[in-house]
């Protein structure tokens, strides 16, 4: 099973707001979610509420996040201190994964 960080939409008709939430990845937008992490509202551009540890304990259990998850939580800082050392998030297909850092040797 896999587990994704996206966006589910609820809120009222003309003024959609977002969860940010964790769910399987067989899941509708509006299906059923394993946790919570935040709320966006598009309009204003603002991240109305994030719980950092959350994300951070989600990211070493190896999630994949989707593209425009990954653009919210950059913008509000909180993806850079949620990474843990050593990794970074890599694109795979539509998403991105968390990989170990892999140092190039230069040969001279």
């Amino acid at each position: 099973m896999a587990v994704r960080m996206r966006l589910a939409k609820f809120g009222r008709r003309h003024h959609p707001i977002y969860r940010i939430v964790v769910m399987d990845s067989k899941s509708p937008r509006e299906g059923n979610y394993i946790d919570i992490l935040g709320t966006y509202d598009p309009k204003r551009k603002v991240l109305i509420e994030i719980k950092p540890e959350k994300v951070k304990d989600w990211l070493g259990k190896g999630v994949e996040i989707a593209s425009r998850v990954k653009v919210i939580l950059e913008d509000a800082g909180v993806l850079k201190d949620a990474l843990p050392e050593g990794y970074e998030l890599r694109r795979s297909g539509d998403y991105w994964i968390l990989k170990k850092k892999t140092t190039k040797e230069v040969h001279s």
